[in-house]
Protein backbone atom coordinates (compact mmCIF):
# COMPACT_ATOMS: atom_id res chain seq x y z
CA UNK A 1 0.00 0.00 0.00
CA UNK A 2 3.03 2.24 0.96
CA UNK A 3 4.53 1.61 -2.61
CA UNK A 4 1.10 2.34 -4.28
CA UNK A 5 1.00 5.71 -2.10
CA UNK A 6 4.87 6.26 -3.23
CA UNK A 7 4.45 5.93 -6.97
CA UNK A 8 0.58 8.31 -6.84
CA UNK A 9 2.20 10.88 -5.11
CA UNK A 10 5.11 10.47 -7.87
CA UNK A 11 2.85 10.94 -10.93
CA UNK A 12 0.67 13.66 -9.33
CA UNK A 13 4.12 15.68 -8.84
CA UNK A 14 5.00 14.42 -12.67
CA UNK A 15 1.86 15.58 -13.89
CA UNK A 16 2.18 19.18 -11.75
CA UNK A 17 5.63 19.92 -12.58
CA UNK A 18 5.01 19.07 -16.59
CA UNK A 19 2.53 22.11 -16.38
CA UNK A 20 5.03 24.40 -14.67
CA UNK A 21 7.36 26.48 -16.67
CA UNK A 22 11.47 25.58 -16.49
CA UNK A 23 13.10 29.00 -16.10
CA UNK A 24 16.34 26.87 -16.74
CA UNK A 25 15.59 26.09 -20.71
CA UNK A 26 15.21 30.14 -21.36
CA UNK A 27 19.04 30.94 -22.88
CA UNK A 28 19.82 34.73 -21.99
CA UNK A 29 22.31 34.33 -25.03
CA UNK A 30 22.63 32.53 -27.69
CA UNK A 31 24.39 31.80 -30.64
CA UNK A 32 21.71 30.20 -33.67
CA UNK A 33 22.31 28.74 -37.06
CA UNK A 34 19.27 27.79 -38.92
CA UNK A 35 19.40 25.00 -42.07
CA UNK A 36 16.37 25.20 -43.59
CA UNK A 37 15.44 23.48 -47.16
CA UNK A 38 12.30 22.98 -49.80
CA UNK A 39 11.26 20.77 -52.50
CA UNK A 40 7.80 20.82 -53.69
CA UNK A 41 5.38 19.33 -56.99
CA UNK A 42 2.08 19.04 -57.46
CA UNK A 43 2.92 16.19 -60.44
CA UNK A 44 4.34 13.07 -58.91
CA UNK A 45 4.61 12.04 -54.83
CA UNK A 46 7.35 10.10 -53.53
CA UNK A 47 4.62 7.19 -53.40
CA UNK A 48 4.52 7.14 -57.08
CA UNK A 49 8.20 7.63 -57.48
CA UNK A 50 9.60 4.87 -54.94
CA UNK A 51 8.58 1.90 -56.07
CA UNK A 52 10.11 -0.94 -57.58
CA UNK A 53 8.53 -0.23 -61.24
CA UNK A 54 7.94 3.45 -61.51
CA UNK A 55 4.75 4.12 -63.35
CA UNK A 56 4.23 7.67 -64.68
CA UNK A 57 0.40 7.85 -65.15
CA UNK A 58 0.01 10.31 -67.32
CA UNK A 59 -3.45 10.95 -67.51
CA UNK A 60 -3.65 11.10 -63.46
CA UNK A 61 -1.10 13.56 -63.56
CA UNK A 62 -3.55 15.53 -65.82
CA UNK A 63 -6.13 15.54 -63.05
CA UNK A 64 -3.82 16.70 -60.85
CA UNK A 65 -3.21 19.88 -62.46
CA UNK A 66 -6.43 20.47 -63.83
CA UNK A 67 -7.46 23.43 -61.50
CA UNK A 68 -4.04 25.50 -61.74
CA UNK A 69 -1.13 23.85 -63.96
CA UNK A 70 1.71 22.29 -62.34
CA UNK A 71 3.81 23.84 -60.28
CA UNK A 72 7.31 23.60 -58.95
CA UNK A 73 8.72 25.23 -56.00
CA UNK A 74 11.78 25.01 -54.23
CA UNK A 75 13.44 27.00 -51.06
CA UNK A 76 16.15 27.05 -49.08
CA UNK A 77 16.97 30.17 -46.60
CA UNK A 78 20.28 29.34 -44.01
CA UNK A 79 21.47 31.64 -41.27
CA UNK A 80 23.44 32.79 -38.46
CA UNK A 81 22.44 34.66 -35.79
CA UNK A 82 23.42 36.02 -32.12
CA UNK A 83 20.74 36.98 -30.10
CA UNK A 84 20.35 38.66 -26.57
CA UNK A 85 16.67 37.74 -24.45
CA UNK A 86 16.48 38.72 -21.26
CA UNK A 87 13.07 38.15 -19.49
CA UNK A 88 11.49 41.48 -18.43
CA UNK A 89 14.06 42.86 -20.58
CA UNK A 90 16.31 43.76 -23.65
CA UNK A 91 16.25 41.93 -26.87
CA UNK A 92 19.44 42.10 -29.36
CA UNK A 93 19.59 40.34 -32.02
CA UNK A 94 22.06 40.38 -35.26
CA UNK A 95 21.70 37.90 -38.07
CA UNK A 96 23.01 37.23 -41.96
CA UNK A 97 22.10 34.67 -44.09
CA UNK A 98 21.16 33.53 -47.72
CA UNK A 99 17.94 33.28 -49.09
CA UNK A 100 16.83 31.20 -52.42
CA UNK A 101 13.15 30.57 -53.83
CA UNK A 102 12.44 29.41 -57.28
CA UNK A 103 9.31 28.85 -58.75
CA UNK A 104 8.04 27.06 -62.20
CA UNK A 105 4.88 27.19 -63.08
CA UNK A 106 3.23 25.94 -66.63
CA UNK A 107 -0.09 26.07 -67.37
CA UNK A 108 -2.42 22.78 -67.48
CA UNK A 109 -3.40 22.30 -71.21
CA UNK A 110 0.35 20.54 -72.16
CA UNK A 111 -0.52 17.66 -69.48
CA UNK A 112 -4.22 17.37 -70.58
CA UNK A 113 -3.01 16.90 -74.09
CA UNK A 114 -0.04 14.39 -73.28
CA UNK A 115 -2.99 12.56 -70.50
CA UNK A 116 -6.25 12.25 -72.60
CA UNK A 117 -5.54 14.10 -76.24
CA UNK A 118 -6.88 16.83 -77.62
CA UNK A 119 -10.51 15.87 -77.00
CA UNK A 120 -12.75 19.08 -76.46
CA UNK A 121 -9.14 20.92 -77.31
CA UNK A 122 -9.31 21.43 -80.67
CA UNK A 123 -6.23 21.03 -82.73
CA UNK A 124 -4.36 24.19 -81.79
CA UNK A 125 -3.25 25.16 -77.87
CA UNK A 126 -1.00 27.34 -76.20
CA UNK A 127 1.22 26.42 -73.31
CA UNK A 128 1.76 29.08 -71.06
CA UNK A 129 3.90 29.63 -67.58
CA UNK A 130 3.32 31.15 -64.66
CA UNK A 131 4.53 32.53 -61.53
CA UNK A 132 8.25 31.23 -62.50
CA UNK A 133 10.59 33.16 -61.34
CA UNK A 134 14.23 32.47 -59.17
CA UNK A 135 15.60 34.94 -56.57
CA UNK A 136 18.97 34.87 -54.44
CA UNK A 137 18.81 37.42 -51.59
CA UNK A 138 22.08 38.05 -49.16
CA UNK A 139 20.98 39.61 -46.04
CA UNK A 140 22.01 41.20 -42.78
CA UNK A 141 19.26 41.73 -40.11
CA UNK A 142 19.49 44.19 -36.80
CA UNK A 143 16.85 43.23 -34.29
CA UNK A 144 15.78 45.12 -30.93
CA UNK A 145 13.05 45.15 -28.65
CA UNK A 146 11.48 44.54 -25.38
CA UNK A 147 10.17 41.77 -22.79
CA UNK A 148 7.30 43.48 -21.19
CA UNK A 149 5.23 41.59 -18.06
CA UNK A 150 2.42 40.27 -20.20
CA UNK A 151 3.74 41.33 -23.42
CA UNK A 152 6.64 41.87 -26.14
CA UNK A 153 7.38 43.71 -28.55
CA UNK A 154 10.29 43.46 -31.76
CA UNK A 155 11.69 45.71 -34.52
CA UNK A 156 13.85 44.67 -36.90
CA UNK A 157 15.93 46.23 -40.23
CA UNK A 158 17.06 44.42 -42.80
CA UNK A 159 19.59 45.15 -45.23
CA UNK A 160 19.82 42.96 -48.64
CA UNK A 161 21.49 42.43 -51.81
CA UNK A 162 19.63 40.53 -54.85
CA UNK A 163 22.23 38.64 -55.92
CA UNK A 164 20.49 37.15 -59.07
CA UNK A 165 16.53 37.74 -60.14
CA UNK A 166 15.49 36.05 -63.09
CA UNK A 167 11.47 35.90 -64.48
CA UNK A 168 10.28 33.06 -67.20
CA UNK A 169 6.81 34.45 -66.92
CA UNK A 170 6.10 35.18 -70.53
CA UNK A 171 7.48 32.16 -71.98
CA UNK A 172 4.75 30.18 -74.60
CA UNK A 173 4.77 27.55 -76.84
CA UNK A 174 2.17 26.79 -79.37
CA UNK A 175 1.09 23.16 -80.35
CA UNK A 176 -0.81 22.20 -83.38
CA UNK A 177 -1.91 18.66 -84.96
CA UNK A 178 -2.56 18.66 -88.74
CA UNK A 179 -2.48 15.47 -90.78
CA UNK A 180 -1.16 13.04 -88.22
CA UNK A 181 1.74 15.26 -87.08
CA UNK A 182 2.09 17.42 -84.08
CA UNK A 183 4.04 21.36 -84.59
CA UNK A 184 5.41 22.78 -81.39
CA UNK A 185 6.65 26.62 -81.48
CA UNK A 186 7.72 27.56 -79.00
CA UNK A 187 9.51 30.57 -77.49
CA UNK A 188 11.16 31.02 -74.15
CA UNK A 189 11.71 35.03 -72.97
CA UNK A 190 13.20 35.11 -69.85
CA UNK A 191 14.60 38.25 -67.86
CA UNK A 192 18.03 38.00 -65.59
CA UNK A 193 18.99 40.43 -63.27
CA UNK A 194 22.15 40.85 -61.03
CA UNK A 195 25.12 42.90 -60.09
CA UNK A 196 28.13 40.48 -61.15
CA UNK A 197 28.82 38.20 -63.68
CA UNK A 198 26.76 35.40 -63.18
CA UNK A 199 28.94 33.53 -65.60
CA UNK A 200 31.97 33.30 -63.61
CA UNK A 201 30.69 31.88 -60.40
CA UNK A 202 33.92 30.79 -59.33
CA UNK A 203 34.99 34.42 -58.69
CA UNK A 204 33.99 34.15 -55.36
CA UNK A 205 35.74 37.70 -54.48
CA UNK A 206 33.31 39.03 -57.15
CA UNK A 207 30.48 38.37 -55.94
CA UNK A 208 31.50 39.58 -52.09
CA UNK A 209 31.97 42.55 -53.73
CA UNK A 210 28.66 42.89 -55.07
CA UNK A 211 26.46 42.24 -52.55
CA UNK A 212 27.73 45.86 -51.60
CA UNK A 213 26.00 47.21 -54.49
CA UNK A 214 22.28 48.10 -55.00
CA UNK A 215 21.38 47.43 -51.23
CA UNK A 216 18.05 47.33 -50.34
CA UNK A 217 15.92 47.73 -47.19
CA UNK A 218 12.93 46.69 -45.42
CA UNK A 219 11.57 46.77 -41.91
CA UNK A 220 9.44 44.65 -39.65
CA UNK A 221 7.58 44.52 -36.18
CA UNK A 222 6.09 41.79 -33.97
CA UNK A 223 4.05 41.93 -30.94
CA UNK A 224 2.12 39.62 -28.59
CA UNK A 225 0.59 39.73 -25.66
CA UNK A 226 -0.83 37.68 -22.97
CA UNK A 227 -4.57 38.29 -23.09
CA UNK A 228 -5.52 35.67 -20.40
CA UNK A 229 -2.93 32.77 -19.01
CA UNK A 230 -4.15 30.62 -21.50
CA UNK A 231 -4.18 32.81 -24.53
CA UNK A 232 -1.90 35.17 -26.44
CA UNK A 233 -2.22 36.79 -29.44
CA UNK A 234 0.10 38.73 -31.57
CA UNK A 235 0.71 40.51 -34.93
CA UNK A 236 3.47 40.89 -37.47
CA UNK A 237 3.80 42.96 -40.45
CA UNK A 238 7.58 43.40 -43.16
CA UNK A 239 6.85 46.57 -44.88
CA UNK A 240 9.92 47.02 -48.10
CA UNK A 241 11.43 50.65 -47.63
CA UNK A 242 13.96 50.42 -50.21
CA UNK A 243 14.67 48.49 -52.95
CA UNK A 244 17.65 46.51 -53.78
CA UNK A 245 18.97 47.52 -57.11
CA UNK A 246 20.63 45.47 -60.35
CA UNK A 247 23.04 47.17 -62.87
CA UNK A 248 23.66 43.66 -64.87
CA UNK A 249 20.76 42.19 -67.03
CA UNK A 250 20.36 39.27 -69.23
CA UNK A 251 18.48 38.85 -71.89
CA UNK A 252 17.57 35.13 -72.12
CA UNK A 253 15.45 34.36 -75.75
CA UNK A 254 15.20 30.61 -77.32
CA UNK A 255 13.09 29.39 -80.03
CA UNK A 256 12.11 26.11 -81.01
CA UNK A 257 10.52 24.79 -83.95
CA UNK A 258 9.69 21.07 -84.27
CA UNK A 259 7.30 19.08 -86.96
CA UNK A 260 7.18 15.59 -86.62
CA UNK A 261 5.00 12.19 -86.85
CA UNK A 262 2.35 11.66 -83.91
CA UNK A 263 4.08 8.44 -82.78
CA UNK A 264 7.35 10.09 -82.51
CA UNK A 265 6.46 12.84 -80.47
CA UNK A 266 4.74 11.11 -77.59
CA UNK A 267 8.24 8.83 -77.51
CA UNK A 268 6.81 5.65 -79.44
CA UNK A 269 9.53 5.66 -82.24
CA UNK A 270 8.27 6.52 -86.25
CA UNK A 271 10.59 8.49 -88.62
CA UNK A 272 13.89 9.37 -87.93
CA UNK A 273 12.59 13.12 -88.23
CA UNK A 274 12.96 13.34 -92.01
CA UNK A 275 9.26 14.30 -92.31
CA UNK A 276 9.81 17.24 -89.93
CA UNK A 277 12.52 20.29 -89.24
CA UNK A 278 13.91 21.89 -85.84
CA UNK A 279 15.82 24.64 -84.97
CA UNK A 280 17.12 25.63 -81.50
CA UNK A 281 18.46 29.13 -81.98
CA UNK A 282 19.95 31.36 -79.21
CA UNK A 283 19.30 34.73 -79.60
CA UNK A 284 22.21 37.00 -78.22
CA UNK A 285 22.63 40.64 -78.15
CA UNK A 286 23.47 42.14 -81.54
CA UNK A 287 27.68 42.26 -81.44
CA UNK A 288 28.17 39.31 -79.72
CA UNK A 289 29.58 36.93 -82.91
CA UNK A 290 32.31 35.35 -80.40
CA UNK A 291 31.58 31.46 -79.14
CA UNK A 292 30.15 31.40 -76.06
CA UNK A 293 30.78 29.13 -73.53
CA UNK A 294 29.79 28.01 -70.05
CA UNK A 295 26.80 29.88 -68.71
CA UNK A 296 27.13 32.21 -71.20
CA UNK A 297 25.93 30.06 -73.92
CA UNK A 298 22.57 29.77 -72.02
CA UNK A 299 22.47 33.33 -70.53
CA UNK A 300 24.36 35.21 -73.20
CA UNK A 301 26.56 37.97 -72.41
CA UNK A 302 25.63 40.52 -69.52
CA UNK A 303 24.13 43.90 -70.48
CA UNK A 304 25.15 47.19 -68.76
CA UNK A 305 21.60 48.67 -68.10
CA UNK A 306 21.66 52.46 -67.83
CA UNK A 307 18.64 52.21 -65.56
CA UNK A 308 19.17 49.65 -62.86
CA UNK A 309 16.40 46.54 -61.92
CA UNK A 310 14.97 47.33 -58.59
CA UNK A 311 13.28 44.71 -56.90
CA UNK A 312 11.96 44.29 -53.15
CA UNK A 313 11.54 41.11 -50.86
CA UNK A 314 8.08 40.07 -50.04
CA UNK A 315 5.46 42.33 -48.15
CA UNK A 316 3.52 40.68 -45.55
CA UNK A 317 1.38 40.84 -42.79
CA UNK A 318 -0.52 38.67 -40.17
CA UNK A 319 -1.54 37.96 -37.10
CA UNK A 320 -1.55 34.78 -34.58
CA UNK A 321 -2.79 33.31 -31.41
CA UNK A 322 -1.56 30.77 -29.25
CA UNK A 323 -4.01 28.68 -26.91
CA UNK A 324 -2.28 27.18 -23.72
CA UNK A 325 -4.61 26.29 -21.17
CA UNK A 326 -2.50 23.55 -19.78
CA UNK A 327 0.71 25.83 -19.62
CA UNK A 328 3.91 24.42 -21.61
CA UNK A 329 2.83 21.18 -21.44
CA UNK A 330 0.12 21.22 -24.33
CA UNK A 331 -0.22 24.31 -26.80
CA UNK A 332 -2.23 24.51 -30.11
CA UNK A 333 -1.31 27.68 -32.09
CA UNK A 334 -2.52 29.54 -35.32
CA UNK A 335 -1.39 32.13 -37.83
CA UNK A 336 -3.60 34.16 -41.10
CA UNK A 337 -2.04 36.23 -42.98
CA UNK A 338 -1.27 37.75 -46.85
CA UNK A 339 1.96 37.99 -48.66
CA UNK A 340 3.07 39.82 -51.65
CA UNK A 341 6.13 38.60 -53.92
CA UNK A 342 7.85 41.30 -55.58
CA UNK A 343 5.32 44.02 -54.34
CA UNK A 344 5.11 47.30 -56.33
CA UNK A 345 7.80 45.67 -59.28
CA UNK A 346 5.66 47.86 -61.94
CA UNK A 347 5.62 50.76 -60.21
CA UNK A 348 9.66 50.85 -59.38
CA UNK A 349 10.33 49.67 -62.86
CA UNK A 350 8.78 51.86 -65.00
CA UNK A 351 11.50 53.01 -67.14
CA UNK A 352 12.17 49.19 -67.79
CA UNK A 353 8.92 48.33 -69.30
CA UNK A 354 6.94 48.41 -65.85
CA UNK A 355 6.16 44.31 -66.04
CA UNK A 356 4.24 43.44 -63.15
CA UNK A 357 5.80 40.25 -61.21
CA UNK A 358 3.72 41.30 -58.12
CA UNK A 359 2.42 38.02 -57.05
CA UNK A 360 -0.33 37.76 -53.92
CA UNK A 361 -0.94 34.81 -51.50
CA UNK A 362 -2.48 34.12 -48.66
CA UNK A 363 -1.00 32.42 -45.47
CA UNK A 364 -1.94 30.07 -42.82
CA UNK A 365 -0.85 27.09 -40.03
CA UNK A 366 -2.59 25.36 -37.27
CA UNK A 367 -0.45 23.18 -35.20
CA UNK A 368 -0.05 21.84 -31.55
CA UNK A 369 2.88 21.02 -29.63
CA UNK A 370 3.48 18.62 -26.39
CA UNK A 371 6.45 20.25 -24.17
CA UNK A 372 7.61 18.04 -21.01
CA UNK A 373 9.71 21.83 -19.25
CA UNK A 374 10.64 22.76 -22.32
CA UNK A 375 13.47 20.36 -22.34
CA UNK A 376 11.98 17.88 -24.58
CA UNK A 377 9.14 18.61 -27.15
CA UNK A 378 7.26 17.73 -30.38
CA UNK A 379 5.39 19.57 -32.73
CA UNK A 380 2.73 18.91 -35.13
CA UNK A 381 1.52 21.60 -37.78
CA UNK A 382 0.06 21.72 -41.18
CA UNK A 383 -0.16 25.27 -43.03
CA UNK A 384 -0.28 27.07 -46.12
CA UNK A 385 2.87 29.37 -46.89
CA UNK A 386 4.35 31.15 -49.68
CA UNK A 387 1.97 29.28 -51.88
CA UNK A 388 3.53 25.93 -50.24
CA UNK A 389 0.71 23.46 -48.58
CA UNK A 390 2.98 21.58 -45.86
CA UNK A 391 2.67 18.94 -42.93
CA UNK A 392 5.70 19.20 -40.51
CA UNK A 393 6.97 17.03 -37.51
CA UNK A 394 9.07 18.50 -35.14
CA UNK A 395 11.37 17.79 -32.36
CA UNK A 396 13.53 20.30 -30.01
CA UNK A 397 16.13 19.45 -27.51
CA UNK A 398 16.57 22.34 -25.12
CA UNK A 399 18.88 22.36 -22.14
CA UNK A 400 19.86 25.50 -22.17
CA UNK A 401 23.29 25.39 -23.05
CA UNK A 402 22.74 23.22 -25.98
CA UNK A 403 19.21 22.95 -28.12
CA UNK A 404 19.07 21.05 -31.41
CA UNK A 405 15.99 21.43 -33.36
CA UNK A 406 15.21 18.81 -36.04
CA UNK A 407 12.22 19.08 -38.46
CA UNK A 408 10.82 17.11 -41.85
CA UNK A 409 7.59 18.31 -43.71
CA UNK A 410 5.46 16.50 -46.61
CA UNK A 411 4.01 19.38 -49.07
CA UNK A 412 3.12 20.37 -52.31
CA UNK A 413 1.45 23.12 -54.11
CA UNK A 414 -1.89 21.14 -53.78
CA UNK A 415 -3.43 20.54 -50.67
CA UNK A 416 -4.29 16.79 -51.22
CA UNK A 417 -1.30 15.76 -52.66
CA UNK A 418 0.55 17.36 -49.60
CA UNK A 419 -0.22 14.74 -47.55
CA UNK A 420 1.10 12.16 -50.01
CA UNK A 421 4.78 13.57 -50.40
CA UNK A 422 4.96 15.01 -53.21
CA UNK A 423 7.66 17.36 -52.07
CA UNK A 424 9.34 17.11 -49.02
CA UNK A 425 11.33 19.71 -46.16
CA UNK A 426 13.80 19.29 -43.51
CA UNK A 427 15.35 21.99 -41.13
CA UNK A 428 18.21 22.02 -38.19
CA UNK A 429 17.99 24.37 -36.10
CA UNK A 430 21.05 24.48 -33.70
CA UNK A 431 21.92 26.94 -30.30
CA UNK A 432 24.72 27.17 -28.13
CA UNK A 433 24.27 29.51 -24.84
CA UNK A 434 23.27 30.44 -21.43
Amino acid sequence: MKKIAIVFALLISFVGTSFAKNPFAHRFFEVRVDVPVEVSNNLVSLKEVMQESVVIDLSEIAEKVAFKGAAIKAFAAPTFSLNLDIPHGLILGLSVGVEGDASVGLSKDLFEFLGNGNVGMGDDFVVQTSNTYADIFATATVKGGWNFKKSKIEFEGTAFSTLAHFDASQTSARVFMKDNKVGVQANLEAKGYSNCDLANISDVQGILSSIGDGIGFDVGAKYQRELFKFLTVGAQARIPIVPSRLNTGYNVTYTYDKYLGFDEFVGMGGDDGDDGSSSEVPQYQEGDDEDLTGLEAILGKPIKLDTPYAIHRPLKFGISADFHPFGTLLSTTGYVGVGFRHPFASAINKSNGGVDETQFYFDYSIGGRLSLWNVLSFSLSHSYMDEVFKNQFTVELNIRLLEVDAGVSFQSTNFAQSFTGAGVGAFVTLCVGF
